[in-house]
């Protein structure tokens, strides 16, 4: 029997579904079969007071349970189910994918001169952002879709939610950056000159102004306890105190300026984009500088029989551009299809407040939240699929770190040999051949197997008293000769 009144339960769907206005609710999936252990009211009352030792009114199924049987109860519900550890797994690959792949993105342009474009400097701007929301946000929140409860303090209530609202800020203010700069580079190409440091300044600026935008919510955000029958911290909410016309206002400036309006403003720039570099075989202005390298040819009297490899150039400009430019849009409709669900489940939240929380909007509601953090995982593996540097310098990447724990496993494992061969007594000399053997069959392979590069294998050789580019082998040899004990077991 249900003995609790509708206001009861709109308040508790409220109170849970309030959270970060970029996300749909992660404690929207309440169970309403809980609703006999969360509140006490009856249908009948209108000022209910509740007291947790002495009165209990509620279904007696409820009223007459020890505090040990309540508490047991309770985390019997919160116990991750078999959906719920999927949610879990998931979540999980993400936070792998999402921490690994954009750290990759950070190293390939920071490793490699070349790399630090205007658009790629944006783009490990993207990728930082979405590196820490994974990192900081992802954990806490996940527990919070599974469990139902805010179990971190009202500070980390304020600082996680606020960075991934922030964070949010700065991918779509960063990704139409990178279409107003590459529309201006390809439709006005004389006027256009890239300049890294400028890139720069307009990051500082996404950053101010995503800090800024999200800083009322950052000042409304606390925790609320729920009215429990025992004083416990389980199904505590992290909210605003905006009441729901508040809540609704900010919601919909944010859908308007942080969504819809950049989606527009780059669905403009990369169909222009697109129409300027597919309408012809040329770069736009690539004509004009041509024409002016000529005539100074001309003038110098030398021939122009490098036009045909101008054209060549001109031609593979061109393909690089379009590639680039499929990478960027798909990047834009990634982000535009992982958060467009969570926009539009807030639209239908606050349309239809009569809404009831069944189990479908529960799903679409966790799918919609992860989602969000998938998006943050995605945007390596585009860059990698559609980018042959990026691809590269990946590559590149992985082999330096392959090449460096090398490295340090045969140091300290030659640390080891050179620490026994000091300090044994019967096995000194034994313990040296084989120490020196070690690096014999350890350092060819290095470049053999792993790709590393002269570098490597050179510094490996500095350290200790082998000197650089010398051979080992002829280390070894030397060695001999300065143990004469050696040579007479050996014989």
């Amino acid at each position: 029997m249900d003995v609790f009144s509708t206001t009861e339960q709109i308040m508790m769907t409220t109170t849970t579904e309030k959270i970060s206005d970029f996300f749909w609710n992660h404690s929207s999936t309440v169970d309403y079969s809980l609703n006999p252990i969360v509140t006490f009211c009856p249908e009948t009352s209108s000022n209910c007071v509740i007291d947790h030792t002495k009165q209990c009114v509620g279904d007696p199924l409820y009223c007459n349970l020890t505090k040990e049987e309540y508490l047991e109860l309770l985390y019997d519900y919160i116990t991750p189910t078999v959906p719920e550890w999927i949610l879990i797994f998931s979540h999980l690959v993400v936070f792998l994918m999402g921490l690994i792949g954009n750290a990759l993105v950070c190293l390939a342009v920071w490793s490699n001169h070349s790399m630090r474009t205007v658009t790629n400097i944006f783009i490990v701007n993207l990728a930082v952002a979405d590196f820490f929301v994974i990192l900081f946000c992802l954990p806490p929140t996940v527990i919070w879709d599974v469990t139902e409860t805010w179990f971190l303090s009202e500070t980390m209530c304020k600082v996680v939610i606020y960075f991934q609202t922030v964070s949010v800020t700065v991918s779509i203010l960063t990704l139409t950056f990178i279409s107003i700069d590459r529309w201006y580079a390809i439709v006005f190409p004389l006027r256009y000159k890239p300049q890294p440091g400028r890139a720069i300044i307009y990051i500082v600026i996404i950053w101010a102004i995503g800090f800024l935008f999200d800083l009322p919510e950052f000042v409304e955000l606390h925790v609320v306890k729920k009215q429990l029958r025992f004083d416990i911290e389980l199904f505590a909410q992290c909210v605003t105190s905006w009441n729901a016309e508040e809540e609704k206002r900010f919601t919909i400036i944010k859908v308007i300026f942080l969504f819809t309006l950049p989606l527009f403003l780059m669905t403009i720039a990369y169909c222009q984009i697109v129409r300027v570099l597919w309408r012809s075989d040329t770069i736009p202005g690539h004509n004009h500088l041509k024409t002016q390298k000529v005539a100074s040819y001309r003038s110098k009297g030398k021939n122009s029989t490098g036009q045909g490899e101008s054209n060549s150039t001109t031609l593979n400009q061109l393909r690089a551009r379009r590639k680039a430019s499929k990478m960027l849009v798909a990047v834009v409709i990634m982000f535009a299809a992982c958060y467009f669900p969570v926009h539009a489940l807030n639209v239908i939240r606050y349309t239809y407040t009569d809404l009831n929380q069944s189990e479908i909007v529960s799903v679409l509601s966790l799918l919609s939240h992860w989602l969000c953090y998938a998006n943050s995982a995605i945007n390596p593996l585009i860059y990698n699929f559609m980018s042959g540097k990026f691809r590269r310098e990946f590559r590149n990447v992985l082999e330096r770190g392959h090449c460096l724990t090398l490295k340090h496993n045969q140091r300290h494992n030659q640390w080891q040999s050179q620490y026994r061969s000091r300090y044994a007594n019967d096995d000194h000399e034994q313990s040296f051949i084989h120490s020196t053997t070690h690096m014999i069959h350890v350092t060819p392979s290095l470049k053999r197997n792993y790709g590393c590069t002269q570098t490597c294998q050179t510094s490996f050789s500095n350290n200790g008293t082998t000197p650089a580019g010398r051979d080992v082998r002829n280390t070894f040899r030397d060695s001999l000769k300065t143990i004469p004990s050696v040579d007479a077991k050996i014989n």
